[in-house]
């Protein structure tokens, strides 16, 4: 029995292979993994020195390319968060948490979003999933710290 073939000529077609074959739209439009690679560096680099919006646009293209890729998310989370977009970036920290749920930073993120928002109580049980989780793996310490921090500022201790 020869084997269902993907057919990419329609756009139908185009979306089965993304929603039934697991092929994403970089793979689609023939971009690939080191060209994406260079993207994300390109969007570090911008990060880094300051450049935010250039740095948004690199890590939303590759969240809309590679949507699988977890740090894609991460990064464009950061983005949010540092633009002060509490809510979206509390999302796609939310999304990659969904990708890997023993990821303490990224649960501390969500709780730095959530309390920016005003949701304290959110913030909290985020902060403490932080703490919680950093215990898996000893490269989690630093947002053991971080979340912490949060969670002494929710209960005003060393305020």
């Amino acid at each position: 029995m020869e084997p269902n073939l993907i057919d990419l000529s329609t756009p139908e077609g185009q979306l089965d292979a993304v929603l039934h074959h697991g092929l994403t739209p970089a793979q689609l439009a023939g971009i690939t993994p080191q060209e994406l690679e260079a993207v994300y560096a390109l969007g570090y680099a911008d990060l880094q020195a300051g450049r935010l919006d250039e740095a948004m646009e690199r890590m939303a293209f590759l969240v809309q390319q590679d949507p699988w890729e977890r740090r894609h998310h991460i990064a464009f989370a950061y983005c949010l968060q540092q633009a002060g977009q509490w809510e979206s970036a509390g999302r796609f920290y939310a999304q990659a948490l969904l990708m890997d749920a023993t990821d303490a930073g990224c649960a501390m993120r969500a709780g730095e979003c959530l309390e920016a928002m005003g949701a304290l109580d959110e913030a909290r049980e985020a902060y403490e999933a932080a703490v919680k989780l950093s215990w898996l793996d000893t490269a989690h310490a630093p947002a053991r710290a971080d979340a912490q921090a949060g969670l002494d500022r929710l209960s005003g201790v060393g305020a």
